[in-house]
């Protein structure tokens, strides 16, 4: 699991949702669906200059997040997270 949260980024502390990538350049995007207790969190990371690492955008349901992160809610919701690296 360690390798998988390196690689794709998904980090959670003290339930909050980071995303730092460090994926190959060719890598053009990837999904990932997360499971919070009753929440699902969609998780979309699209990566269109070829970069390795670093979030240029963190947008949750249309919305841009300047943190760069969010604090997970049990509410049984469905959440979409982009981010543009």
């Amino acid at each position: 699991m360690r390798g998988i949260e390196h690689i794709l980024g998904l980090k959670i502390e003290s339930n909050v949702l980071k995303i730092s990538p460090c994926i190959p350049s060719k890598w053009k995007e990837y999904n990932i669906r997360y499971r919070y207790d009753t929440s699902i969190y969609n998780i979309k990371v699209s990566n269109p200059n070829g970069k390795t690492t670093g979030v240029e955008r963190f947008i949750l349901n249309g919305k841009e997040i300047e943190e760069k992160e969010v604090k997970l809610d049990n509410d049984g919701a469905t959440y979409n997270i982009e981010i543009i690296m």
